[in-house]
C-alpha cells in the first residue's frame, strides 16, 4: 500500500542491482546503436519517470490506492 511515489521508490530500491548492471538510458547512445526492444531500462535523471514502470505500478493498484497484486 502507499502512494505511487512511495511505490516508485520501493521499485527502484528493489532493482538496484539491475541499475548497476544496465547502462542508463541517457548514456545508451554512447555505447550501443541498438534500439530499445522492451527490456529493462532506467533513467539516471531524477526528473524523468519511466512510463512503462508507472503503468505497471498503477495496474497493481485499485481505485482507492490499495495494492491489488504485490510487486515481483
Amino acid at each position: 500500500m502507499g502512494t505511487l511515489q512511495s511505490r516508485l521508490a520501493r521499485y527502484d530500491e528493489e532493482h538496484e542491482l539491475l541499475q548497476r548492471l544496465t547502462i542508463p538510458e541517457e548514456d545508451r547512445a554512447k555505447y550501443t546503436s541498438a534500439k530499445w526492444s522492451g527490456e529493462y531500462r532506467w533513467f539516471r535523471s531524477s526528473n524523468i519517470i519511466c512510463l512503462e514502470k508507472v503503468r505497471r505500478l498503477k495496474a497493481n493498484m485499485s481505485d482507492d490506492g490499495a495494492e491489488v497484486v504485490p510487486l515481483p
